[in-house]
């Protein structure tokens, strides 16, 4: 199926049920689990199956799609004609959008402090935003690599120079309509400080996943580089509280012969060590996270790597949808699907199975397994995600074990997050989300279920 006659299938579904009163979902039918046979099937129709941009391409990290002067043409051709052809939703929009970033990089207070001046900077970016991006992208990399020390994944090190610059321009784009829907909904861009931690996703999920469903489980939290809670003598995951592509995640497995946690991930730096005491690891800890948490290292079920599936909902009208569902499987060792997911695989949603990767140099080893727990999470997802209006795009991380799905945490880099990469497969696709987005009533749609805060 193209993403064009999906776009006109999905713009039809949504002119026929603006209208209508949201039906609640039973979550607590089951019928699926590690042990099903396959062939159930998933029951809703994705938007974009195949969400990723990137299909087929030689290099799927590099994110030039068509060419770099034919994505230049069409990333600064939607980017201007949203600017021109909508400026005041444009300038609510980018100006949302920016004091949110501002808030999700500092702190409420630096959050307020910068709002004046964003309102005078904002008309400069809707003008010049394009080639602030080009400068950006010369100047970060080796700034923050050779003089912030900071630790570059893998997953970043492939961009090339003018694919980044315009994977920031549709960014941007995407960014500015997704916001103006937040400022209309009377969102407040502070949203963007609880869509960045985990401690808020783990909240979110022990709340309202249906029976059977899990949350991760919870040991300790870290604040201000102290740990609060005691180290579990347990297989354990630190994470950072904010940030993602998994820089500093860090995986212990608790030797309980010689008392001590090891740490083997490929990820780590060549100073840190590979066992700690409980206090070497506080040590530890003290001096690398300033807030995170420390969380159980549930394991995936066979035959399933170190892994993690990816469901995308889209909230446009207060109705969510599923856009795409994929599986991203961690390389041999490693224990970080997102420091190096470079291979993907879409799912196959006739027979709820794994499909096709989505590099062409991929072995294809998963193609086929069977996922008969998929139409229950995707629709734990949606559920979840109707309660979450004006949080437009969320992109679902969910790990299968032998006791069931456990969600890891939904990702909203305020406001949206994956799909953008397939916007410009077909420039319809942004035509489409663009009408929807800038068309929605006014406020919270009627009909939609108590919102989550």
């Amino acid at each position: 199926m193209s993403a064009s006659v999906e776009m006109s299938a999905g713009q039809a579904k949504a002119e026929a049920t603006a209208d209508a009163t949201i039906e609640p979902v039973d979550l607590t039918k089951t019928g699926s689990g590690p042990g099903a046979e396959k062939g159930a099937g998933i029951s809703r129709t994705p938007i974009w199956p195949d969400y990723f941009a990137r299909l087929g391409q030689p290099d799927a990290a590099n994110w030039q799609y068509q060419g770099y002067w034919s994505d230049t043409f069409n990333c600064w051709r939607a980017f201007y004609s949203l600017m021109f052809l909508h400026p005041v939703k444009s300038f609510l929009g980018l100006k949302h959008f920016f004091q949110s970033l501002i808030y999700r990089i500092s702190d409420e207070s630096h959050g307020r402090a910068w709002l004046p001046l964003i309102v005078v900077l904002t008309p400069i970016l809707m003008l010049f935003a394009p080639i602030f991006s080009l400068l950006a992208v010369a100047i970060a990399p080796p700034y923050l690599q050779h003089v912030k020390k900071i630790e570059i994944p893998p997953l970043f090190q492939p961009f090339s120079f003018m694919g980044w610059a315009n994977y920031n321009v549709m960014l941007m784009t995407m960014f500015t309509l997704h916001a103006y829907l937040q400022h209309k909904a009377g969102l407040h861009p502070s949203r963007a400080l609880k869509h960045s931690s985990k401690i808020f996703w783990h909240e979110v999920f022990e709340n309202h996943l249906p029976e059977g469903h899990h949350a991760t489980k919870e040991y300790a939290v870290i604040v201000h580089g102290h740990v609060r809670g005691e180290l579990p003598e347990d297989d354990i995951v630190i994470k950072p509280t904010h940030g993602g592509a998994g820089v500093f995640l860090r995986t212990m497995t608790w030797d309980a012969e010689n008392q001590v946690y090891i740490c083997e991930d490929p990820e780590k730096q060549p100073d840190e060590a590979t066992t700690y005491t409980k206090d070497e690891l506080k040590e530890f800890i003290l001096k690398i996270y300033d807030n995170g948490v420390i969380e159980k290292l549930h394991r995936t079920r066979e035959p399933f790597p170190v892994s993690s599936f990816r469901i995308m909902t889209l909230n446009a009208d207060g109705n969510a949808e599923l856009m795409a569902a994929v599986f991203l499987p961690a390389p041999e060792g490693s224990n970080s699907t997102a420091y190096f997911d470079l291979d993907t695989y879409l799912m196959n949603y006739e027979d709820s199975t794994i499909g096709q990767p989505i590099r062409p140099h991929s072995d294809g080893k998963y193609t086929g397994i069977p996922v008969p727990e998929m139409n229950d999470v995707i629709e734990a997802c949606i559920a979840m995600h109707n309660k979450m209006y004006g949080d437009v795009e969320i992109s679902w991380d969910v790990i299968f074990t032998n006791e069931g799905p456990v969600y890891l945490e939904g990702n909203i880099f305020p406001p949206g997050c994956d799909y953008k990469l397939s916007i410009f497969k077909k420039y319809e696709n942004y035509l489409w989300l663009r009408r929807r987005l800038l068309g929605v009533p006014t406020g919270m749609p009627p009909g939609v279920p108590e919102q989550i805060p």
